[in-house]
This record gives structure tokens, C-alpha cells and sequence, in this order.
């Protein structure tokens, strides 16, 4: 298999008509093109997160495409909103929101539905909420609510529903409520819009923390689950001196702190001599739209998995993975960071804390109580007077090809036959199995970052220690089997390959962090055992749970979906089986121009609306329904 390495890709360099753009073809029959005209250079940053200050983000549905938004300057505009399509044609400066040279300075950019919401200044209202749906026309300031001073410079945008998102910003209010904040700490309250002004409000007047003090996490440091959003938060007074669990349903009703997690009452008699701390909440995953997956850390435990329902009864350690304590008494705590952003057949991966020998390795749990399950990366003797203890150290992996695919350390000693250093492994829940030996010896590691699945393959960059001729190049495989494929090779020193993401199968990325490389690229390509059913690069939100997809599929042979009158003047009427979720309805360009969430009756009104053709789909307990529409 190491053979394989000299039949890495061989890249043919040319200029594309006009000279503005460099486009390099794949020999395996893929298509890198470089989407950024010369002057002009992306800002985004080079860290793995998900969630970052200046981010790659992709948004858009399914049956109408996708595109990825991103932050470009240039020598006249300043740094402003770019859109791509994946194509050089379709990529383009979006609008210049700060006129002339002058940046806005556009930050923590988050999708949308199909459209981006951001921070942004536009040099006379400050720091600002504004959307984006990929055009000039659509990209506007959406309410200043700051009414003077820098803005409220909004951040932290997670959708919570199909029409909303929810997001933190500083008001005149919360700027001058400096109770139970640090010192000279300004507050920002919790938000929530539907991307008009008339629609966006203050949901909630408590001390949002984001990213909050733990900031482990490379996926989202707030989660949405169902139609809920768990977040860090502390009461605007102070009362649990520190950030703690909470959840909102978009209701000033629905948004509460679910559990005082860290509470350490010092005499039970006189529980106001109990005294409250920071929990440390951090690694959030959406366990299938059912529970909340979360680290926390209590003076008994330390840091521990976690799992909420967002009640507070059904907020629960899932096990204390390490039971020891250190010499003050406080617990060690096993930990269980670096996790996946999706389950794996059904469980959560991460890493976890073995306490047969005090490694670290693969842990997974259904979040179920006492369930936590040790997988061990490492085939040599895990202490030997020659090994020593050898420590797994996995890193966020995928789910790819029937297994659940990610980077380990199976061990570092020359004296050791099963030692490769930091490689690619998988595992299907039972047994570990070491994918390929990209960077030969066990003193020479791959290090795989940023493992990225789409159209089917597996994409990721090589950090590589001593095999510096890989270093942060992009490879690809296209079942757990093959031996990696090199796909960039830009610069003998290293690519600088970061923020990889996948935009409907087509792999989006940048790469630079000098100036002169601060590029975004696009990379087309399919396997030849590309399946539409197996690989089909949905991007779309997810709201159900297991149960509620399994019924919507065992439905759907015998679903039928009637639309009457057709045409319809006023208002349509329909019939479908199952309660209503949603209502959505689109022009024939794919753009959404109505939606009602858990409409009451069967009737929607449509008498404002133009004359035309439109496709009605209809998102039901049992199905999800399409139809065409006129309105005459």
C-alpha cells in the first residue's frame, strides 16, 4: 500500500482566458479552480472551527442549490461579502456595504436558511445585524439596536426554526446593566429575528456567554436542538455567579436556565452559604434532534459527558468516566473533548478516558446513564518498559462509508510492531482499524485536519511531523479501503489548506495565510462509485428525531397531496396526513416567498401575493409534501 505514494496526482498548471484566474486541472478527473480574481484577497481565518470571526459559510436548499459566503478585500472596496457558486463566473464581490475604501469588517457569518446573517459596519450605524442572500438588492442592515455609540455588535447566529434564528447583542440596556458582570463587562442579551425589523426582538434579558469559558469545541459553542437552542448563560443579576445551561424555544416563556450544574452547597442547613460557580460548558452535539450532548465540570467529577432533554430532571452526568480525585478533593475528571460534530450509529464519539491503564482513547455513549464504551487505538502493549503508556489522542472524525472515520496515534516506538505514529483509522463500533500509513514510521505522522465528506469521498489536510513534502496538502480517498489521493500540491514548504466544506458535493476551501495566498478554492469531482442514494449531498436543516424520520419514510409510499382550488385568487386549501409543520412556498426561481410555521386549519392565504406559478411544500408529522401552485 505505501507503494502507492508515487502515484499521487501530477497537477497541470494554466492560465484560464484573460489571465485573471489560475485553474489546475486533476488527473484523476476532478477539477480545482481558483475562484478569486488577482487583488483580491479572502479573510478568513485559518483556525478549524466551525464558528469563527471571519468564517467559510455555505448556505442554500437542496432542490435549489448551494452557495458559500465569505469575507474578500481588494484595493477599492475594502474588505466586503463575496459570494461563490463553486464557479469563477459565479464568484462575485456581493455588495460594497461600507462604500468606498473603507471595510465593513463583516464577522461571525452564519447560515441562514439561503441566506447568510452577519455583523457588519457600514460606517454610520456601527457594528450592526445584516442578511445576505447572495445579491446586492437582498444584503441589508436588518435593525439597528444600538442606537449610538460602536453598535451592538451582534454575534453568535444559530437558527432555531425554520423562520428564525436567535443570536447575542449589547442594547443601551444591557450596556449600562453591569450587575453581577465582571468589572466594566458589558452585557449582551439574548435576541431573536426572523431577518425583517419588525421581526426582531429581545427575546430575554440574561448574560449570554459565547464562546463561554471553555472553547474546545471545533463545531458550534451553542446548539440547536429540534427546534430548540441550548446556550451559556448566567441571570442578568449574577445570581449563578458564572455560565450555565440554558435553553430558549424562541419564547420569552421558553427561555430558562435548565440546571444549575456547578452548585457546591459547603453546610446543607443554611443553604445560603452555598456558593455557585462556572460549570465550563463546552462540546455541544445534536444527538438527532432527541438531546443536548455537553461536557461539564463539578468539583466532585471535573470535567465529565453530559446530556440534557432541556429539563432539568433529565439533565444528567452520563458517567464519571474517572472517579479519582486530587489532593484538595476535587474530582480529576476523565473528560471527553475533541468530539464529532454527528453521531455515529447512534452514539456519540470523542475522546475518552480508558482508566484500565490512565489513557487517553476512543470513548462513545448514547448518552444513556453508565453507557460509555472504550475503543483502543493502539495494538502494541499499552504499557511496556519500551512503549511506555500509549495515548490514542483521536480527533473529530465522520461519518463515511459505513464506518466512523478519524485521526489517532497507535504509538510511537521503533522497538513496537504495531507503532505508525498519527494516522487515519475507523472503526464500525466494535474493532479499530488503521486506514493507511500515509507518512511512513512511527515517528512520522499524518495528522489528519479538518475531515471533510462530500460527494461521497472524504477530504481532509495533511499535518504531517518529519514528511514535510506533505505538509497541509489536500488528499482524498473514495471508500475506507483506498490509499489516500494527493489533490493540491501548491507550495514544496506546505499548501496552507484550511476551512474545508462541502457545498452540495462540491468541496469548497482557502487556503493562505500570507497575503498573497489568501485564496478560496473549488474542487469538482466524482467517485466512480458515486451513488445519488448513499452519497447525495443534502445540506438541508434536520428538525426530526429517529422516530419522526422513520415514520415519515414508512409513510411516504402511500402520502398523496391535493392543492384545491388550483388555480387559487385568495387563499388554498389542502389535504395531507399528519400535523402540520410547515408551509413553504416558492417562485419558480427557488426563492422562498412565503412560509407559515404549524399553521392552524388547512388554508393558506395567498392574496397578496402576484400572479404566477409556485411550488407549495408542505413538512408534516407523516410526510413531506410538493406541490404546484397558480394563483391567478
Amino acid at each position: 500500500m505505501k507503494n502507492n505514494r508515487c502515484t499521487f496526482l501530477i497537477l497541470l498548471f494554466f492560465l484560464s482566458i484573460g489571465g485573471a484566474f489560475a485553474q489546475l486541472m486533476d488527473g484523476a478527473g476532478g477539477t480545482l479552480v481558483s475562484l478569486l480574481p488577482d487583488g483580491v484577497s479572502a479573510s478568513i481565518e485559518t483556525n478549524q472551527k466551525k464558528t469563527k470571526s471571519k468564517n467559510l459559510v455555505v448556505a442554500g436548499e437542496k432542490s435549489q442549490g448551494y452557495k458559500a459566503f465569505f469575507a474578500a478585500s481588494d484595493a477599492t472596496h475594502g474588505e466586503e461579502l463575496w459570494v461563490t457558486d463553486g464557479t469563477v463566473a459565479g464568484t462575485k464581490m456581493v455588495k460594497d456595504i461600507n462604500p468606498g475604501v473603507s471595510s465593513s469588517d463583516l464577522n461571525w457569518m452564519a447560515r441562514f436558511n439561503d441566506k447568510v446573517v452577519f455583523a457588519a459596519n457600514d460606517g454610520t450605524n456601527g457594528m450592526e445585524l445584516w442578511i445576505s442572500d447572495g445579491t446586492e438588492a437582498g444584503t441589508r442592515m436588518v435593525k439597528q439596536i444600538h442606537e449610538w455609540g460602536d453598535g451592538s455588535n451582534p454575534n453568535a447566529f444559530i437558527q432555531i426554526n425554520e423562520t428564525q434564528f436567535v443570536f447575542r447583542a449589547k442594547s443601551i440596556d444591557s450596556e449600562n446593566y453591569e450587575s453581577g458582570s465582571a468589572a466594566g463587562a458589558k452585557q449582551y442579551w439574548l435576541w431573536i429575528s426572523d431577518g425583517t425589523e419588525a421581526g426582531t426582538r429581545l427575546l430575554y434579558e440574561c448574560d449570554t456567554r459565547w464562546p463561554g469559558q471553555d472553547n474546545g469545541t471545533y463545531h458550534y459553542h451553542w446548539m440547536r436542538v429540534g427546534r430548540k437552542v441550548f446556550f451559556k448563560a448566567d441571570y442578568k443579576e449574577g445570581i449563578t455567579k458564572g455560565e450555565e445551561l440554558w435553553i430558549t424555544d424562541g419564547t420569552t416563556a421558553g427561555t430558562r436556565m435548565i440546571k444549575d450544574i456547578n452548585w457546591e452547597v459547603m453546610n446543607p442547613t443554611t443553604p445560603e452559604d452555598g456558593k455557585t460557580r462556572n460549570s465550563a460548558i463546552d462540546q455541544m452535539v445534536n444527538f438527532y434532534n432527541e438531546k443536548l450532548f455537553f461536557k461539564a465540570w463539578t468539583p466532585e467529577t471535573g470535567n465529565e459527558p453530559w446530556a440534557s432533554d432541556g429539563t432539568e430532571a433529565g439533565t444528567y452526568m452520563i458517567k464519571d468516566t474517572d472517579p479519582t480525585v486530587n489532593d484538595a478533593g476535587i474530582g480529576n475528571g476523565g473528560n471527553m473533548t475533541e468530539v464529532a460534530e454527528h453521531p455515529y450509529n447512534g452514539k456519540v464519539y470523542a475522546r475518552g478516558w480508558y482508566t484500565e491503564n490512565n489513557t487517553i482513547q476512543l470513548g462513545a455513549t448514547n448518552l444513556e446513564k453508565e453507557d460509555f464504551t472504550i475503543l483502543v487505538c493502539n495494538k502494541s502493549p499499552l504499557s511496556s518498559g519500551t512503549g511506555g503508556k500509549i495515548n490514542g489522542w483521536p480527533d473529530p472524525g465522520v461519518n463515511f462509508d459505513g464506518v466512523y472515520l478519524f485521526c489517532a496515534q497507535s504509538g510511537t516506538s521503533t522497538q513496537l510492531e504495531y507503532n505508525y505514529g498519527g494516522e487515519l483509522h475507523y472503526t464500525d463500533g466494535t474493532t479499530v482499524t488503521l486506514q493507511s500509513d500515509l507518512a511512513p514510521g512511527a515517528t512520522q505522522h499524518n495528522w489528519v485536519k479538518e475531515l471533510t465528506v462530500a460527494g461521497g469521498s472524504a477530504y481532509w489536510w495533511c499535518d504531517v511531523g518529519a514528511a514535510t513534502g506533505m505538509r497541509q496538502k489536500l488528499f482524498r480517498i473514495d471508500n475506507k479501503e483506498q490509499f489516500p489521493v494527493q489533490v493540491t500540491d501548491f507550495d514544496p514548504n506546505g499548501d496552507e489548506i484550511h476551512s474545508l466544506r462541502n457545498m452540495g458535493g462540491t468541496l469548497i476551501f482557502a487556503r493562505g495565510s500570507s497575503e498573497q495566498n489568501k485564496g478560496v478554492y473549488a474542487y469538482s469531482y466524482r467517485k466512480a462509485a458515486y451513488d445519488p442514494a448513499k452519497d447525495a449531498d443534502s445540506l438541508d436543516i434536520e428538525y426530526r428525531t429517529r422516530a419522526e424520520i422513520t415514520g415519515i419514510e414508512t409513510a411516504q409510499t402511500t402520502a398523496k397531496f391535493a392543492v384545491f382550488p388550483n388555480p387559487a385568487t385568495d387563499k388554498f386549501s389542502f389535504n395531507v396526513e399528519g400535523k402540520v409543520m410547515s408551509v413553504k412556498i416558492f417562485d419558480l426561481t427557488g426563492r422562498l416567498v412565503k412560509m407559515e410555521l404549524q399553521p392552524t386549519g388547512n388554508s393558506v392565504n395567498v392574496s397578496s401575493m402576484q400572479k404566477g406559478i409556485y411550488t407549495v411544500s408542505i413538512t408534516s408529522a407523516k410526510n413531506t409534501y410538493t406541490s404546484r401552485l397558480i394563483i391567478k
